[in-house]
């Protein structure tokens, strides 16, 4: 469901999401003519309509609540992305610390072999949320166990091994982080919720109508759950909205000085 959803466009969430509400109105509605006499078809209207209010102020409050719990996730990703670029960025001006100029062009070396695979190649699995191999993984281990080798090496110095070891875990912590957010997804049950919701409002919405000649209204409020679900689907996830440029831009300048 994650790789559909992800792979549709917004706009034909949307359209999909509109027609699904608007066959449930006109179904609501049908229903509303043919089982319920002439007579009794005002009171029907009246009652749909006081409860179409409290209905739609609950789906209002459950969008809401969806919008704040996805873009909240983004924020974190987001914020984790750039933490990490930080760490990154920290981590290469310790190694251009190094006398060694062969151990410390090696070490940046393999640094920019991680930041390239994390800034260009983790981006499809961190969007699916799949952590477990990300290709920037074994990257990272070279990194640290070419660092670490040379951290308690004969010729690194005691203040220098320090800084390099503690930004190493600057980074390999930045890292974990990034990889928790991309796991965060809408809970499932909420999402179920939005859609039981949105589909009690189409219905009474369209029974509402049951009077009404040409009911041009009841696909104007179909549209509003349809383009607030869709919202909330391309906040799902979060690193389908967070930008990698901060990643990006760190791996271009990673230079021996």
């Amino acid at each position: 469901m994650r790789d559909f959803l992800l792979a549709m466009p917004s706009g034909a969430v949307a359209l999909a999401l509109f027609a699904f509400f608007g066959a449930v109105a006109l179904g609501a509605r049908w229903l509303g003519r043919r089982c319920v006499s002439e007579e009794r078809r005002t009171d029907l209207a009246e009652e749909a309509g006081r409860l179409l209010t409290g209905l739609a102020a609950t789906f209002a409050f459950f969008v809401g609540f969806a919008i704040t719990v996805t873009w909240g996730a983004v924020s974190a990703g987001q914020s984790a992305v750039e933490q990490h670029a930080s760490a990154l960025k920290q981590m290469s001006w310790s190694i251009n610390s190094i006398p060694d100029r062969a151990e410390s062009t090696a070490l940046m070396e393999k640094l920019r072999d991680y930041a390239t695979a994390v800034a260009n190649d983790d981006a499809v699995q961190l969007v699916r949320g799949d952590t477990t191999k990300l290709p920037s993984a074994v990257r990272l281990d070279r990194f640290e166990d070419a660092l670490h080798t040379y951290a308690y090496g004969p010729t690194a110095r005691g203040p220098e091994v320090s800084s390099l070891v503690r930004e190493a875990a600057s980074v390999s912590g930045t890292s974990a982080e990034v990889s928790a957010v991309a796991q965060r997804s809408l809970p499932g049950r909420l999402a179920a919720l939005l859609l039981v919701t949105g589909v009690l409002l189409a219905g009474v919405m369209g029974i509402t109508t049951v009077n009404a000649q040409y009911p041009v209204l009841m696909f104007v409020w179909c549209l509003i759950p349809a383009l607030s679900i869709t919202v909330v689907v391309t906040l799902a996830y979060p690193f389908a909205g967070v930008k990698m440029a901060p990643l990006v831009s760190v791996a271009e300048q990673l230079v021996v000085r």
